[in-house]
């Protein structure tokens, strides 16, 4: 049986509710981490929750995250994960008129779930990405360097590439710059450099971004590129916590494509080796 966090009560995952006046199930309304499991241990957990904190803070919502570790290391435990997902999810919990949240309901405390699920399975396989018409969702509008809860524009488009049998989509902002895919960072080499958009064109601040911008062995440019910026790469690969660094072989429907395998797997090699230093290191702290 797997279990999970409600509100500091640990509850079987078959039996767990939450309420249908919750904010985040009516409008999106809250931040989340998802964070892999090596080894028993959140990879790179207290960067994860500094992001957790500033996600809060620019969506204000008031959130005590000091107790979050401790129940974290209770669950992983509970769950017997080894290598998974690590799911943290906080909204702003009940109380409304619409859109407006209501501070004075007696209910109107954040609400959490912290939930586990085993790792994927996952080709080490180029994959093709598609570039959506979809555009980005400007910084302007919301704060995107956070995991929002609402999640309908990499919905959409992530749609849009499975209908052109694609795994991924590819986004651009309103001044065509390149940003992510839709579940992911994306890096390219040039020139023996390794390229990624920089934040400021509103872009998500990934945790194996991070990673990748600390353990590269070559130079890193954060840059403001166009699409065009692509087309000379000697490889191109994306991330998140479950890919770690997987190869893109294609975009569509430009039809550019690379070689992308082996320099990407290169990538995706030093996030593993960081895992398990990282384990090692933290895994006393986590088996208490």
């Amino acid at each position: 049986m797997t279990y999970c966090i409600i509100n500091n009560h640990l509850v079987p995952t078959e039996n767990a509710l939450i309420s249908v006046e919750d904010r985040g199930f009516r409008y999106g309304d809250g931040v989340f981490e998802t964070i892999a499991v090596h080894k028993g241990v959140p990879y790179q957990f207290d960067w994860h929750m500094a992001r957790l904190i500033g996600g809060l803070g620019a969506i204000k919502i008031a959130f005590d995250v000091s107790s979050i570790k401790d129940l974290c290391r209770q669950l992983v435990a509970k769950n017997g994960v080894k290598s998974g997902i690590l799911r943290i999810q906080v909204t702003r919990g009940i109380g409304s008129r619409g859109y407006l949240p209501d501070p004075a309901h007696p209910k109107a405390d954040a609400s959490f779930v912290i939930e586990t699920s085993p790792m994927p399975a996952i080709s080490r396989e180029p994959v093709a990405l598609w570039q959506s018409h979809y555009q980005k969702i400007s910084a302007r509008a919301l704060p995107v360097q956070y995991k929002l809860c609402q999640g309908l524009n990499s919905t959409l488009a992530r749609l849009e590439a499975a209908e052109n049998h694609c795994a991924d989509a590819l986004l651009i902002n309103e001044h065509e710059q390149l940003c992510e895919t839709s579940s992911g960072n994306i890096f390219w080499l040039k020139n023996e450099k390794l390229y990624t958009p920089s934040l400021d064109c509103g872009v998500l601040a990934g945790s194996t971004r991070a990673a990748l911008l600390r353990l590269s062995p070559c130079p890193v440019v954060e840059t403001d590129a166009g699409i065009d910026a692509l087309a000379g790469a000697e490889a191109v690969f994306i991330t998140n916590v479950v890919w770690g660094a997987l190869a893109v072989g294609a975009l569509f429907p430009q039809n550019i494509k690379w070689n992308s395998a082996g320099i990407a797997g290169k990538f995706h090699g030093l996030i593993l080796a960081d895992r398990d230093t990282y384990s090692d290191e933290q895994s006393g702290e986590w088996k208490k």
